[in-house]
């Protein structure tokens, strides 16, 4: 038995269990399906959700309308929901909604939109004057004009612009789920996700295909910006420009860039770029570039000698991980610490194809460099034109 004042009693016979006035209680009785409101963990306030499982022993499985669910709820936590649609249908509101509510309670109504219905049945409003105001009673709104602003209720799937991390600024995306509370979660065009957005965060894109053919034509440098392109930037928008180039391009017009000094910065503006020859510099110096399986030569821990090797991963932030001819690895090597091998001059250095020394090879050698020869033999090829005698 769960007692009303909270108490248990587990295997109680039946012959001391009566029903309560007549078995009244079995309206209070809940079956699978049932739309219900609980009380979320034993707390105070009741939120919308389903019995998803009876399970038979006065406890119930709840799937709550934002999302979460909750096993074993007892039923003194639990009511069911009144049908009040035929009085409240029109009373519900929506995100994005247009509305006159009674700020503070007082008797006057003022202009404003929803911007978060929430779970209880409250609602935060946005003013038209810039005030806003949170979980204000259903009973304090009225729709404007019959809710013309149903057009900027989001929806999954919805285009929109949102101010990422609550930052100044709009960024382009879409809404990847609606978590039913007045909060989404944001698929962005970069690449960047984010979870539980509040809706005043976030508008909906107009006009995002003729905007979308202004922006491109608006800037003619900025089409010929591409990853790897040489630029000049004015970091962190001071007025001097450094040069490096572009490691990644922002849906949203922006850029990072990786400077020449081992600098990188994230979401530099357009205006704060400047191509270098024209921007085309992207295609005349692909011989420089470097990619995955690449031969190289690499200044090994920045010590001023270069020993041979490949390109074995491209960390996209202008380092690289070296896998060394002689066994040797190293992460994260800087670009300026690596150059590409170059083929013919290593044929050519060795024009006797006789003259290459192998391991295991007879040889003499000169001893520390004291000028005399001894015989011997090559035990190791370090890879790098240097040998283990």
């Amino acid at each position: 038995i769960a007692y009303d004042d909270g108490e248990r009693e587990t295997r109680v016979a039946k012959r001391l269990i009566r029903s309560k006035d007549g078995g009244g209680s079995s309206s209070d009785s809940f079956r699978e399906g049932d739309k219900i409101e609980a009380r979320y963990r034993g707390r105070e306030k009741y939120y919308p959700g389903k019995i998803d499982r009876d399970r038979r022993d006065g406890t119930y499985d709840i799937a709550y309308d934002d999302g979460e669910r909750e096993t074993r709820v007892e039923g003194r936590l639990i009511r069911a929901k009144e049908s009040s649609s035929s009085s409240s249908s029109g009373e519900k509101f929506y995100l994005g909604d247009k509305v006159d509510a009674r700020y503070r309670g007082r008797e006057k109504y003022y202009p404003g939109k929803v911007g978060r219905a929430h779970a209880d049945g409250t609602y935060d409003i946005d003013y038209d004057d810039g005030e806003r105001e949170t979980r204000v009673s259903k009973r304090l709104i009225r729709s404007k004009d019959g809710g013309s602003g149903s057009s900027d209720k989001l929806e999954e799937g919805d285009k929109v612009e949102a101010r990422y991390r609550g930052r100044e600024k709009y960024y382009p995306g879409k809404i990847d789920r609606d978590r039913r509370d007045g909060t989404y979660d944001i698929a962005y065009d970069d690449g960047e996700r984010e979870t539980r957005v509040e809706a005043r965060l976030i508008r909906k894109k107009r006009g995002s295909s003729r905007s979308r053919s202004r922006s491109r034509s608006r800037s003619p440098s900025r089409g010929r910006m591409r990853v790897g392109t040489r630029v000049e930037a004015r970091y962190r928008g001071k007025s001097k420009k450094y040069p490096g180039k572009i490691s990644r391009v922002r849906a949203d017009g922006t850029f990072d860039v990786s400077y020449d000094d081992g600098e990188s910065e994230t979401r530099v503006e357009a205006r704060l770029i400047t191509p270098l020859d024209g921007g085309g510099s992207d295609s005349d110096r692909r011989s420089d570039r470097l990619r995955e399986g690449d031969k190289v030569e690499c200044d090994y821990r920045g010590r001023g000698k270069f020993y041979p090797g490949k390109i074995d991963r491209d960390r996209g932030d202008d380092t690289y991980d070296i896998a060394y001819d002689d066994g040797e690895r190293e992460t994260r090597v800087a670009k300026r610490l690596i150059r590409k091998k170059d083929r013919s001059r290593s044929r050519s250095r060795s024009p006797r194809g006789g003259g290459r020394l192998r391991e295991g090879d007879q040889i003499e050698a000169d001893y520390r460099g004291r000028g005399r020869f001894y015989p011997g033999k090559i035990s190791r090829d370090r890879g790098d034109d240097t040998y283990d005698i």
